[in-house]
C-alpha cells in the first residue's frame, strides 16, 4: 500500500530537480541603481534600478513570469503609502503594485515584505529602523530562448520629513522563484551609497556612521523603555581601558526647560559591558528620572563618565552632550 505513495513521492522530486535544472539556464544580469546623493526633507525623490533578463531556455523554449522589486527605506517615510514603483522595457513599460501584507511568500512562509528582511537584512547601516516592501508587476512576460533585454524600474517616493544619512536597498526579482535562498540568478540586490536628507528640524539619524552614543529605538516616547550604547571601539576616548562606565542624563521638557537629572555614580546608572569596548544601559526614561504626572520629556542630553565622573566623554568625543528628542511617527 505504501509503494504507489513512495512513487508519487519520487516522481515529485524528478519533476522539482527537472525543474531547477531548467531553469539554471535563465537569470537575470546585476543590479545597479541611480540614486542622488542628497534630498529636502519632504522632497519626492526618483530612484532608478538597472538590469536586464538573459534567458537561456532549453525545453520547452519559452517562460513567462512576472517582474518583482523591492526597496528598503526608513519606516519614517511611510513607504507603503506614498511610493510609486514603474517599469520599462522592450516588452512593454507598466506599473507594480505592492504585494499585501496578508500575502505569504511560499519559500519561507511570511508575508513578502518579511521574507525580503529576514534576506536581504539591513546592508552596511548600523541602526536598524528600515523596512523592505515588495511589488509586482501587473502584467506577465513569457521570453523565448536568448531574447536579452534590459530593463529599468523607477521607483518615486517622498523621503520624510527627518533629517538623515542612509543607504537605501533595491532588489529586483522573478515571481515563479519567489525568495529561494539557494538561488543567486533570479534575485538580485542591492545598497546604495550614502543618501542624505537634509533641511528638517530635530537630530540628524545616522544609519551609517558608527557613533560613539547611540539610543535605540530611533523613535520612541518618555514612556517607551530605550537603550543606550556607548561605543568605545569607535575612536579613542578618555574612558578607554575602563571596565567601569557610568551614564549622567538630564531631561528637558518642550519649552526647554530642564526637568530631571540623574547624575550619581552607582547601580542606576552603571552601564554593562557587552564587549568590544562597547557599554549598554536599558532605561524607561519617566521612572529613570521619577518624573511628575503631567510632565514630558521632549529631549534627552547625556553623557559617559568613568566612576569617579572625572573623566567624560561627550558628542564626537567633546564636552558637547548627545542629544535624543523623543517623537513616535
Amino acid at each position: 500500500m505504501k509503494r504507489p505513495f513512495q512513487n508519487l513521492v519520487y516522481l515529485y522530486i524528478l519533476v522539482g530537480l527537472s525543474l531547477t535544472i531548467f531553469l539554471v539556464h535563465c537569470g537575470l544580469t546585476a543590479l545597479t541603481v541611480t540614486v542622488p546623493a542628497q534630498a529636502q526633507v519632504d522632497e519626492r525623490v526618483i530612484f532608478v534600478m538597472h538590469s536586464g533578463a538573459e534567458p537561456r531556455i532549453e525545453e520547452p523554449g519559452t517562460y513567462t513570469t512576472q517582474l518583482l522589486a523591492g526597496i528598503m527605506v526608513p519606516k519614517s517615510w511611510n513607504a507603503k503609502e506614498q511610493a510609486v514603483l514603474t517599469y520599462t522595457s522592450p516588452k512593454g513599460n507598466g506599473t507594480l503594485r505592492m504585494i499585501p501584507d496578508s500575502e505569504i511568500e511560499p519559500v519561507s512562509g511570511v508575508s513578502w515584505h518579511q521574507a525580503a528582511k529576514n534576506m536581504f537584512g539591513i546592508g552596511p547601516n548600523l541602526v536598524d529602523d528600515f523596512e523592505w516592501i515588495i511589488y509586482r508587476s501587473t502584467q506577465s512576460y513569457t521570453f523565448s530562448n536568448n531574447e536579452d533585454i534590459d530593463f529599468d524600474v523607477q521607483v518615486a517616493c517622498h523621503v520624510g520629513s527627518e533629517n538623515m544619512l542612509a543607504r537605501l536597498g533595491f532588489y529586483v526579482g522573478s515571481s515563479i522563484e519567489n525568495l529561494r535562498p539557494e538561488d543567486d540568478q533570479y534575485k538580485k540586490f542591492t545598497f546604495s551609497d550614502v543618501f542624505e536628507v537634509t533641511g528638517g528640524e530635530g537630530d540628524l539619524i545616522d544609519f551609517v556612521n558608527p557613533q560613539l552614543g547611540t539610543i535605540q529605538p530611533v523613535r520612541s516616547l518618555d514612556n517607551d523603555i530605550i537603550t543606550l550604547v556607548f561605543n568605545g571601539g569607535v575612536m579613542n576616548t578618555a574612558l578607554d581601558g575602563l571596565n567601569e562606565v557610568y551614564l549622567h542624563a538630564y531631561a528637558f521638557d518642550g519649552e526647554d526647560q530642564l526637568i530631571g537629572e540623574v547624575v550619581e555614580r552607582n547601580d542606576k546608572t552603571k552601564m554593562s559591558s557587552i564587549g568590544g569596548r562597547q557599554f549598554r544601559i536599558d532605561i524607561w526614561p519617566r521612572g529613570f528620572f521619577a518624573l511628575e504626572k503631567g510632565k514630558q520629556i521632549a529631549r534627552l542630553e547625556y553623557y559617559f563618565t568613568d566612576a569617579d565622573g572625572t573623566k567624560t566623554v561627550g558628542y564626537g568625543n567633546t564636552e558637547e552632550p548627545f542629544r535624543y528628542t523623543f517623537r513616535c511617527d
